[in-house]
């Protein structure tokens, strides 16, 4: 199909006259506005503008999302899927978090030493009224003026989390994206509701739903145990201890959610060394997320159908009704197929008849602010090996920093020795990396002989790049010219 536009930008109806297409472009009397899809936008008025009714069907998903556009008869003029970029936001956030966590930091550090430099301070720690924490008084090591985190943050009862606002916030883009190439009238939801206890067992009763996770458990522990089949979730071997993912002294929960069991080597590894805490971090993180897709989806669905509704006749389908009219005419499942199902399902005379081009739409960062690209630690060598990191400890740091490594010492050989010690060590500084900030990111549009492609990645400093399709095939990024450098969703 070749999509058509009229003089002011508005969608008619696509065709397939690929020789009246190129008439008009010859002619001047249209011009080429893209080429994926192929779409052209006319220079003059025509005598009619009527538009067949078209119903664009959706199938919702976090990770895939498909959309088909169908006409009365069941002539199917678009048909496509998304892949979201969803599941990066909780990294995304989580790093957002540590950078700001660092900066009120560092704020904190510089005005206690500027307090102690000017005399300020007191020898013992400092006690502060605030509210929110039981009598109002609580001990602080850093000069903190700030109320309780918990009580000034107010959400309305609209409020979504970060990844589920950004997965509504994609649904509805797909919509405005096929809305400017095709004379949308009515809409078609796929709407589901999913009851994750009925997916762990089919033969729930009612009265079951009334029950927490601890049902039928005497207490937090068994309930791991049989979540983990009574297995170490490191290494398999049997559970002898449990450890909080989130440590009680930093506000952790006693839930299953936040409690692993752990063999006693295992146990030990995970508070001593990082890469093992990371480790059981994911582990964790897996099985506490089976459903983690099905239950963002399940929070946006009422919101996207809200929204929908604000902007175009609505009409919502359940899973099953997709599925009767997917098997009774023989169609395979994919998310833009299944998309057109639902489009078809709501027809009352609609006759299988599938495109042949399938659109592929990547979703890519509009922008990256972070101006620190990558920092190094403070490390300190000993006879070419590494002994500490950092002169105090950072947050969560597991190696031993500098002044912990020469109490060690100087508790091993006395203080003499120890600082003899300390002068041996070799310091490798802090190295911290910038990004450019003009830089063009992964999602802009590039021409490159005669063809659109969309950046992916560069290598060797921008020197070359990759397009999304092709691999690990490098293009030169000399003989590569912008078309648009900006993100979001781009047609592949």
């Amino acid at each position: 199909m070749v999509y058509v536009l009229d003089k002011q930008g508005n969608p008619l109806m696509p065709t397939s006259r690929y020789g009246k297409v190129r008439r008009l472009l010859k002619e001047k009397k249209a011009v080429a506005v893209s080429t994926k899809p192929f779409t052209i936008r006319l220079k003059y008025e025509p005598e009619t503008k009527i538009t067949q009714p078209v119903t664009l069907g959706m199938d919702p998903g976090r990770t895939n999302i498909g959309l088909a556009g169908v006409r009365e008869d069941g002539k199917c003029l678009y048909q496509a899927k998304c892949q979201t970029r969803n599941k990066e936001i909780p990294k995304l956030m989580a790093a957002r978090r540590q950078h700001r966590q660092t900066s009120r930091r560092g704020e904190r550090l510089a005005r206690k030493r500027l307090a102690k430099r000017l005399g300020t301070t007191l020898k013992k720690l400092l006690r502060r009224k605030l509210p929110g924490y039981g009598d109002g008084v609580m001990e602080v090591k850093d000069i903190i003026n700030t109320e309780a985190r918990f009580l000034n943050r107010l959400r309305s009862e609209k409020w979504l989390t970060p990844t589920a606002t950004q997965l509504l916030r994609t649904h509805l883009n797909l919509f405005h994206l096929a809305q400017k190439i095709l004379p949308i009238h009515a809409m078609v939801l796929e709407v589901n509701r999913f009851a994750f206890m009925a997916l762990d067992n089919p033969d729930i009763q009612k009265l079951d739903y009334q029950k927490g996770p601890l049902k039928g458990y005497g207490s937090v522990e068994e309930a791991v145990s049989a979540q983990q089949n009574g297995t170490c979730l490191l290494c398999k071997h049997e559970i002898e201890e449990y450890h909080h993912i989130v440590p009680r002294s930093r506000r952790g929960s006693n839930t299953i959610g936040n409690i692993a069991g752990l063999c006693q080597k295992c146990h030990e590894k995970v508070h001593k060394d990082v890469r093992y805490q990371e480790k059981l971090t994911k582990k964790k993180e897996g099985l506490n997320k089976k459903y983690g897709a099905l239950s963002v989806l399940n929070q946006i669905i009422p919101f996207l159908a809200a929204e929908l509704a604000k902007e175009i006749p609505l009409t919502v389908t359940e899973g099953y009704i997709t599925k009767q009219f997917r098997e009774a005419h023989g169609i395979t499942k994919d998310h833009d197929l299944d998309a057109y199902c639902i489009a078809c399902s709501a027809l009352s005379d609609a006759r299988v008849a599938l495109s042949d081009t399938c659109y592929e739409i990547k979703q890519y960062r509009n922008h990256d602010r972070a101006r620190i690209k990558s920092q190094t630690e403070r490390t300190y060598r000993l006879n070419g090996k590494i002994v500490a990191k950092n002169r105090r400890k950072r947050m969560d740091q597991k190696t031993p920093s500098l002044h912990e490594f020469y109490l060690e010492q100087k508790a091993k050989y006395g203080k003499k020795k120890a600082k003899q010690i300390m002068r041996q060590l070799k310091v490798q500084k802090s190295i911290r990396r910038y990004n450019d900030m003009a830089r063009i990111l992964p999602g802009a549009e590039v021409l490159y002989k005669g063809k659109r492609y969309v950046k992916q990645s560069q290598l060797s400093n921008g020197q070359y790049l990759r397009f999304a399709g092709k691999g690990d095939e490098n293009y030169p990024e000399k003989q590569c010219s912008y078309l648009r450098k900006t993100a979001g969703l781009k047609y592949i």
